[in-house]
């Protein structure tokens, strides 16, 4: 999609630029209604297009980036949380409130939203018992990192959010961009037409506003 459309600004560029500025050329148009205003009203258009183009590859690229530190984010985030859940079946293997409570039988969830749903339920929970943190500790498993491991997942969630909004940033840029792309397709495509009409008896201009001729 990008080369299409650095393709199409390319040509734009040049057969505006030519259109207007060789006289020859700019009168051959101007009999056919591309006035110099007309083509200015086509490099506005043009420059709406590399405007909306640029900026979709500003927000894509943060989007991008916002996607690698949220994987970053909740590989860190459940480095910490396996060992410990690991520690809390051993733990609780015969609490059947606790197993429940803390949800640790069965398979953790894949999808990112019901992992945190998943985790936060285990540390909040487990953080606001006491003397389920007491037979934790048996093991190592101390407040000080529970709450350290709980940081990160809080990290993790925040991640998610900036992911989503700029996902959100840079699909909409993406919309903007492709109506933008869509009227210089538009403008550039009748002008194109007009040119070769206008200039059929002398193809050598054609030329150069970019168009090869068929020999």
């Amino acid at each position: 999609m990008n080369k299409k459309i650095n393709e199409l600004i390319t040509k734009a560029k040049v057969a505006i630029k030519n259109g207007k500025d060789h006289p020859v050329a700019a009168a051959m148009l101007h009999e056919f209604g591309y006035t110099s205003d007309r083509l200015d009203e086509g490099n506005a258009i043009l420059n709406e297009a590399v405007t909306q183009y640029s900026n979709h590859i500003k927000e894509d690229g943060e989007r991008q980036e916002a996607t690698k530190e949220l994987t970053q984010a909740f590989e860190e985030a459940n480095k910490l949380y396996i060992p410990l859940l690991k520690v809390a079946r051993i733990t609780f293997k015969n609490d059947t409130n606790r197993l429940i409570k803390l949800e640790l039988q069965g398979r953790r969830k894949r999808s990112q939203s019901g992992w945190l749903t998943q985790t936060k339920l285990f540390y909040t929970n487990l953080l606001a018992d006491e003397e389920a943190m007491a037979r934790m500790a048996d093991y190592g498993r101390t407040k000080e990192k529970l709450e350290e491991a709980y940081l990160m997942v809080q990290k993790a969630e925040e991640k998610l959010a900036i992911r989503k909004k700029e996902m959100g940033a840079a699909q909409n840029a993406k919309k903007v961009r492709d109506k933008a792309v869509d009227q210089l397709q538009a403008w550039y495509t009748d002008y194109i037409e007009i040119a070769k009409v206008a200039m059929a008896e002398q193809p050598q201009y054609l030329e150069m506003l970019g168009i090869i001729s068929p020999s």
